[in-house]
């Protein structure tokens, strides 16, 4: 049964340095340790995930005696956070190993490398968000995390590798927050209100 979670896809994240093993690949030469390991990793949301998007502005409040309205002063336009609630199938034993690994996946995005790692204290990745056209290359981190493992849905058990053993659920939701961030110097550099508005930014990530 082809599968469509090593298609791209018109939702996806993308960790774009590729320093970590790609474990949601299907391209491989053997065991884990020789994954294509300088290659991007993407994760495919195939099945059409809600998005919702959080903007908002901080605004200082003057707090002024005998008045019946108070004066606010503008703070800060705060980074926009995008919630994802993504729908994850699973038809196969190897969709469920897809997304078993990118269930793995994500929580390893949101880890420290540590004293066996490569580069310890290196802190985790900016990953980059596509969805619809409408969000490019939108520089974030994942904020938190939610799978449940539901106890009326039937299971998927993996026969043999890794994975051998663990049991998917055939319908999973996978929902977490993305938080935008940006460097000060890409900031100093590209960013303008009047780029901003005529959409000029909007393949450099900015929402």
């Amino acid at each position: 049964m082809a599968t469509p979670y090593y298609t791209k896809q018109p939702v996806y994240i993308e960790e774009p340095s590729g320093r970590f093993d790609n474990i949601l690949t299907n391209e491989r030469q053997g065991p884990r340790n020789s994954y294509h390991v300088k290659t991007p990793t993407r994760l495919n949301f195939p099945y059409t995930p809600t998005i919702s998007i959080i903007s908002s502005a901080n605004y200082q409040d003057y707090q002024l005696t005998h008045s019946n309205f108070q004066q606010r002063a503008f703070d800060s336009h705060a980074n926009m956070e995008l919630n994802v609630a993504a729908p994850m199938i699973v038809r196969s034993t190897e969709e469920a190993n897809y997304v078993y690994n990118a269930a793995l996946w994500i929580r390893g995005m949101m880890k420290m490398q540590w004293l066996k790692d490569t580069d310890p204290g290196m802190p985790p990745p900016i990953l980059r968000f596509y969805a619809h056209g409408i969000y490019k290359n939108v520089p974030c981190v994942i904020r938190d995390f939610t799978w449940n493992l539901d106890s009326d849905i039937d299971y998927v058990e993996i026969p043999s590798g890794i994975n051998k053993g663990m049991r998917v659920p055939v319908q999973n939701m996978f929902v977490m927050t993305l938080s935008t961030t940006y460097s000060p110097q890409d900031i100093r550099d590209k960013f303008s209100v009047k780029d901003y508005l005529s959409g000029s930014l909007r393949d450099k990530g900015y929402v």
